[in-house]
């Protein structure tokens, strides 16, 4: 029987890694061991996951405290362990965590559930040897940005999807939420951003818009999970200052968070990748995924943080993607039409079929030769 370490520290990680665990204990050939950082640990508990806790803070530095005490969790976990190979997750470009810390440690087949794409981090001096990718285009840029070897396997953590209703489900959300036949739902999605004036400005255009929004309307707000609480407040007094009727999303997931919009809005979330593999399990329009990509400071943060011009899914045409400030009540309006929504429910039927994405990550670890 062969032994999988897997690792985990981001929350987008985490949902991936949830889903492939989930998978791996149908198999009587791997036994699979977790080891997990907040806030990655709390989405493995939810699904009933045991998990080792790893409570260190992550590293800014390598040979910092922080560096020195997560490479001796590392080795900790390894000798306790004894893995034939590890899967971890991937890190925020800029830091480490145990992800990068079990990489730098550990002598045999090492993997990363990539979520995002063309990132690899290498912040404790060692790659994987392989990046489990989400489609072609993330193959492309991890070696062309890195020159990592990398291989498609398919968004692991939408395979969910599948057992969804998600009309029944989106009806379920919207009672919760108390919404009428005839209100549009126009919901906020936040990122920890309000270090950047650019994110306030954009928190104040998206309030303009939803004011002058002609149909009844609730603007629902639904909060990152790395917004801390003053942060959440300070996003509901920019809002309901501008004079907007604020609801913030009592929602334990994104996804039904997500059910119970007409438009769900963010600054550069993945929640609208989220939102159009929603679409592509739905029998019928569900909502407009919207990209607010407008504010010079936001865009550049975007483009030095993640190295990309723009998501490969705005390219595809999956998300409709504000440019201009001034375009954003015009964009509301359009956006919650029913013939935007099938646009995109449409759109997303290009997405590649997840349904074997965890299964396709278990194959590949389980064929590594050490």
């Amino acid at each position: 029987m062969k032994r999988l370490l897997i690792t985990a520290r981001d929350a987008s990680a985490a949902l991936h890694l949830v889903e492939i665990v989930k998978a791996g204990t149908e198999r009587d050939n791997l036994e699979i061991l977790v080891a997990a950082q907040p806030p990655a640990i709390r989405y493995f508990e939810i699904a009933g996951h045991t998990v080792l806790p790893v409570d260190l803070q992550p590293a800014k530095i390598q040979d910092s405290p922080e560096g020195v005490h997560l490479l001796a969790k590392a080795d900790e976990i390894l000798a306790d362990v004894s893995p034939d190979c590890v899967l971890c997750g991937l890190s925020s470009p800029f830091d480490g965590g145990i992800d990068e810390a079990v990489l730098a440690r550990f002598h045999g087949p090492s993997f990363v559930m990539q979520d995002f794409w063309g990132e690899a981090n290498a912040f404790f001096g060692k790659a994987a040897d392989m990046y489990l990718a989400l489609d072609e285009e993330a193959v492309r840029l991890s070696r062309d940005r890195h020159g990592v070897d990398a291989a498609v396997i398919g968004s692991p953590r939408h395979s969910a999807y599948q057992s969804m209703n998600m009309e029944a489900e989106r009806i379920a959300a919207r009672r919760r939420l108390g919404v009428e036949e005839n209100v549009t739902v126009i919901g906020y999605f936040g990122q920890a951003l309000h270090a950047l004036p650019g994110y306030g400005r954009t928190l104040r255009a998206w309030a303009e818009a939803v004011r002058s929004f002609p149909q009844p309307c609730l603007a629902v707000y639904r909060p990152h999970p790395r917004e801390s609480e003053l942060e959440r407040r300070m996003t509901e007094k920019i809002l309901e200052d501008m004079g907007v009727r604020l609801h913030r999303c009592g929602e334990r997931d994104v996804e039904h968070a997500l059910l119970s919009c007409d438009v769900a809005c963010s600054s550069f979330s993945n929640c609208t990748y989220d939102a159009a593999y929603l679409n592509y399990y739905a029998k019928h329009p569900l909502l407009t995924p919207m990209s607010l990509f407008f504010d010079e400071e936001i865009v550049a943060y975007f483009r030095k943080i993640v190295r990309l011009s723009e998501f490969p899914y705005l390219k595809s045409g999956l998300v409709e993607v504000v440019r201009n400030k001034e375009d954003l009540s015009a964009s509301l309006r359009f956006a919650a039409a029913l013939a935007t929504k099938e646009k995109y429910w449409n759109a997303s039927k290009q997405l590649q079929n997840p349904a074997a994405a965890p299964r396709r990550a278990l194959d590949m670890v389980a064929a590594a030769r050490g």
